[in-house]
């Protein structure tokens, strides 16, 4: 594939769909976002997905760019082969048995490929941001779920259908609490941007101060850098947390790199050394030696870089 060959990249996120255009160098020609309305089901974000389609195949045309292929990042578990979304998409209901894939191609006459969506940021990170030139990778997404993807010597480690990098399902307390999938205690259940919100809320309310909560991470994040106890405590925490899960990672793969995405991430360094810390302190020395724990450089762009790339590589006969 040459590298100005371009393709439709598109994340479908947990408020909205990001979405752009692609070169098969990783350079973004064009970008934009739509948002959801309140109602987030099969029917209404398959809509909003036509939008997208709409916007962006306009705007090629207009401009003359000749896409070859649609990359899609989904949340659920995928059918790489078949380009279905089986299921476990919780973030919106009935997100389940969709040919995905093969919607997108009736809709705009080029051929469709799907992947999970955190596996696409990982990838795109490491192949145009944080990790690149990296052989062996971790990248773990921190937000409303938790999910990742695995590099192993220059690969992507996909496991058994598609279905590795379900970080936040790690046991991190036997005792803890039931997740939706049925685990106890899993770290998505401690570390997740719910979980920080309910946690400071908490203790907000054993403060008496109950007017202060909030319903997002971002204003505890914001209060964290302003030095509020509360806050303080309660992203000390949750970085011990991931800490806890990324260092049992470390222990199993004896990575080079962890790179922290999602929109936790966006909290800065200070937040991110925490981490780091924990890191370390719940991993074994010789796993951890030369290990370097880093923030994304891509960000919101990531999902639908990964997307465009990986669509491409797909269309070139290439699992990426």
């Amino acid at each position: 594939m040459y590298k100005f060959a371009t393709a439709i990249g598109i994340d479908i996120g947990r408020t909205g769909i990001n979405y752009g255009i692609v070169r098969q160098d990783g350079a973004v020609l064009w970008r934009n976002r739509i948002r959801y309305s309140r109602q987030r089901n099969k029917t209404a974000v398959l809509r909003k997905l036509f939008d997208v389609l709409d916007d962006v195949t306009a705007y090629a045309d207009e401009q003359g760019i000749n896409p070859l292929c649609v990359g899609i990042g989904s949340p659920g578990f995928v059918d790489l082969h078949r380009g279905y979304v089986r299921g476990a998409g919780l973030l919106i209901r009935d997100w389940r048995d969709v040919p995905l894939a093969g919607i997108v191609q009736e809709k705009v006459g080029m051929p469709g490929f799907v992947d999970n969506d955190a596996t696409l940021y990982g990838y795109a990170e490491w192949m145009f941001g944080a990790a690149r030139d990296v052989d062996d990778m971790l990248f773990i997404a921190l937000r409303t779920g938790i999910g990742g993807a695995i590099v192993v010597n220059r690969r992507l480690y996909r496991g058994e259908n598609n279905a590795s990098g379900e970080f936040g399902q790690m046991t991190i307390n036997f005792s803890g609490p039931r997740s939706k999938w049925g685990g106890k205690g899993c770290l998505e259940s401690y570390a997740s941007s719910q979980a920080l919100v309910d946690r400071y809320n908490r203790r907000i309310k054993r403060a008496g101060q109950t007017e202060r909560t909030v319903s997002t991470a971002l204003p505890v994040f914001e209060r964290f850098h302003a030095g509020e106890p509360e806050a303080v405590e309660s992203v000390r925490e949750n970085a011990r947390f991931i800490g806890i899960g990324l260092g049992n990672l470390v222990n199993i793969f004896a990575p080079r790199l962890i790179v922290i995405g999602g929109g936790m991430a966006q909290a800065g360094e200070a937040y991110i050394s925490l981490i780091r810390e924990a890191v370390l302190q719940n991993s074994m020395e010789v796993c951890h030696e030369h290990l370097q724990v880093v923030a994304a450089q891509l960000q919101r762009e990531a999902g639908f870089i990964g997307a465009g790339h990986f669509a491409l590589s797909m269309l070139d006969g290439k699992i990426p």
